[in-house]
């Protein structure tokens, strides 16, 4: 096993970038890793590599390959796949790992939401005559399939180049960030009943939940899988950095 020069970001979550820019501000040697293309934020400036890790070998040995030293893991917060098999690996070749993760969001008393573990839980129990707003992904329709709402409008970034595989779906594009304004606008005209979302946290994303706390809109909100068990944790950017600098 070679000693390592390199740092990876493993991205997916918006602060990655911030992250990616800052250390080679630093003049850090980094390395980036995304499970698929992003379709909203310009390409990382660093060697990066695309596509998942088919299992923990094929990481293992990408991880000897480009000499990795230390992993700052600012992949999405509902990658909890990628982050669990990074950090037992972290921990196997006595790497430096920190897990990236923005507080989640927080009902108030003028919320109605419901936590659910999945979409799929989510799913199964919208009620016959709900329309339902849902920025779960494309991925995520599979769970769907029991679903017995009146409509479901999923946002996409870009335009579909497929039709929807359910009669009940339709897509709708956008590019955001959206504001407050826009989605309350959005959600008058599709007369949204429901709003399905994960719960990834920070001020980006937020605006379609200030929009559903103003119309009275129920919130079905996904729970975030737990982080790394026995890995350190921190919530922003200036964190992530600290951490980098303090071996």
């Amino acid at each position: 096993m070679r000693n390592g020069t390199k740092t990876l970001v493993m991205a997916g979550a918006r602060e990655a970038h911030s992250i990616v820019s800052r250390l080679v501000t630093r003049g850090r040697n980094v390395i980036a890793s995304l499970p698929e293309p992003e379709r909203v934020f310009d390409p990382l400036p660093v060697p990066t590599r695309i596509g998942p890790f088919h299992d923990a070998n094929a990481l293992d040995r990408w991880f000897e390959d480009n000499q990795v030293a230390c992993v700052i893991d600012a992949s999405h917060a509902f990658d909890a796949t990628i982050s669990s098999r990074t950090a037992v690996l972290c921990a196997k070749r006595n790497l430096r790992y920190v897990r990236v993760l923005r507080p989640s969001w927080r009902p108030t008393g003028q919320d109605r939401w419901i936590r659910y573990t999945s979409v799929e839980k989510a799913a199964k129990e919208i009620p016959a005559n709900a329309r339902v707003f849902s920025n779960t992904g494309r991925a995520s329709l599979p769970e769907f399939a029991e679903f017995a709402g009146q409509a479901l409008f999923l946002r996409q970034t870009q335009n579909p180049t497929a039709p929807p595989p359910f009669s009940f779906v339709s897509y709708v594009v956008g590019k955001p960030p959206f504001s407050q304004r826009h989605e309350e606008q959005l959600f008058r005209d599709l007369r949204i009943s429901m709003l399905i979302c994960r719960n990834v946290g920070g001020a980006a994303s937020m605006s379609k939940l200030l929009a559903a706390r103003r119309l009275g809109v129920r919130v079905s909100m996904i729970d975030r899988p737990d982080p790394p068990v026995a890995m350190p944790v921190v919530e922003t950017v200036a964190e992530a950095l600290a951490w980098e600098a303090n071996p």
